[in-house]
């Protein structure tokens, strides 16, 4: 049998580990900080165009029957949709290369484990999807309840359900960093 290791007795992640979180961190960051602003951009395009443009001049017009605002909406809304799961992946990159640079920076120098950085991944991911989400669906909410109101109120329902989750699991995630530096701060007071 193996025997379990005490806290103290568990390897302390070597500043190989700590250099290369850091520089993987800082690499992806700065890769997908320029896609974001790429995609985000394209979707405030896309909405405004959709909004100010195209839907009004298809007021009243009809094709085969079917009113073509409705036939546009549902078009702009599958493109932002695209668009936004395209952010969300690399929100998801950027997250958590900013979680690997909080956990470095925060953490004392050389002494950064998987789990402290896994730590902040859950906890940055939950903030910044919230956010995201909510501003995705703002974007969605015309084009949904011109579609079908009863679409609109059950998507923000479940994001409103999921958006709480979220930020849950966010603060066990802070506080399971704060009672490890409580810990380790009451035992250098001892």
């Amino acid at each position: 049998m193996t025997e379990k290791k005490t806290p103290e007795e568990k390897a302390v992640p070597s500043k190989e580990y700590y250099e290369k979180v850091r520089i993987k961190s800082r690499e992806a960051l700065l890769k997908t900080i320029p896609s974001i602003l790429l995609y985000v951009i394209t979707a405030v395009l896309v909405t405004l165009f959709g909004r100010l443009v195209f839907l009004p001049i298809a007021g009243g017009i009809y094709w085969y029957e079917y009113p073509l605002p409705e036939i546009l909406n549902f078009i702009i809304l599958v493109t932002l949709l695209a668009l936004v799961a395209r952010i969300l992946v690399d929100v998801r990159r950027a997250v958590d290369a900013i979680a690997g640079i909080a956990a470095c920076e925060i953490g004392a120098p050389y002494d950064v484990s998987p789990e402290e950085v896994g730590h902040y991944k859950t906890a940055f991911r939950g903030i910044v999807y919230v956010i995201v989400v909510s501003l995705a669906f703002m974007l969605f909410a015309e084009h949904l309840t011109n579609i079908s109101p009863g679409l609109s109120a059950v998507a923000l329902i479940a994001i409103v359900v999921w958006a709480i989750y979220q930020i849950w699991s966010a603060v066990r995630a802070v506080s399971k960093e704060i009672n490890r530096y409580a810990s380790e701060w009451a035992k250098k007071v001892r």
